[in-house]
């Protein structure tokens, strides 16, 4: 059989050598050489499913993705890495892992989430990203619902560092005191991440982590089997200092009824 019309198959042994015993080269008068000398055409060969066309270690009857570039890890269905794309992953919690909260978002210290277990399965990449769910807008608010555009939190490139797994946002908001005066105030929140280790995972804009996200702008590939996210929403006055919001909306002088507070912070996976 001539390199051209060589035949591979990918499955167990016994099946292979049926599949590959009935394929054919040349024509019906056979003899080697007989297909090289031209005496006729050279039937198609096949060992249907059982072939591996690419290579890939998954027979094509298996394989959701052809053509995958040669030595490409594959996942079980046959897609390399470059044949796959991010994807939201709509259930919570995922990957069978186990999902921690303690702590608070207001309170000094903050809330920290912790997640363990992480299992993997044939996952290339998995991705956290924060504030993507627009059903769910994330920001602060003093004076009610968070309902103005300039309560949502905006990306500072000033205060975060993500390369050491630092991020912050920032916003605008106002507190309803019990004289009905509403002053303005500034919030801030900020959100760490380290992996099992206690080792920053840097955060990056999802453009550079090639991630097409619902409503979120940053986030970080995770990896391992777990991973600590510290987060912590603060407000500041005109002194100018950075209190937890819940703190400081008990120590202010607010209305005994009719006052509220409105916060919102989460993150979603996606995978290939």
């Amino acid at each position: 059989m001539s390199l051209g019309n060589r035949v591979l198959c990918a499955a167990p042994a016994i099946l292979a050598a049926i599949g590959c015993a009935n394929a054919r080269v040349g024509n019906d008068a056979g003899g080697p050489g007989d297909d090289d000398a031209g005496g006729g055409e050279i039937d198609a060969i096949s060992c249907g499913d059982l072939c591996d066309t690419d290579e890939d270690g998954v027979p094509d009857g298996s394989d959701q993705c052809p053509e995958t570039p040669d030595g490409e890890d594959v996942n079980t269905i046959g897609c390399g890495d470059s044949q796959v794309a991010p994807m939201l992953e709509p259930t919570f919690p995922p990957y069978g892992l186990t999902w921690t909260p303690t702590g608070d978002l207001g309170r000094a210290g903050g809330l920290t989430w912790t997640y363990t277990g992480i299992d993997r399965a044939d996952l290339f990449h998995i991705y956290w990203i924060l504030c993507d769910d627009p059903a769910t807008p994330c920001g602060l608010s003093l004076d009610g619902p968070i309902d103005m555009p300039a309560e949502g939190w905006t990306f500072s490139a000033a205060d975060s560092d993500l390369p050491a797994g630092r991020v912050v946002f920032t916003n605008t908001t106002h507190i309803l005191l019990a004289d009905t005066t509403t002053p303005q105030l500034t919030g801030r929140l900020t959100v760490t991440i380290v992996d099992d280790a206690d080792a920053p995972i840097p955060f990056a804009a999802l453009t550079q982590l090639g991630v097409t996200g619902r409503d979120g702008q940053y986030g970080a590939e995770i990896p391992g089997t777990g991973y600590e996210v510290v987060a912590l929403a603060e407000v500041q006055d005109s002194t100018l200092v950075w209190t937890p919001y819940l703190d400081y909306y008990d120590a202010a002088p607010t209305p005994e009824t009719g006052g509220s507070t409105a916060t919102s912070f989460g993150g979603s996976f996606y995978d290939e």
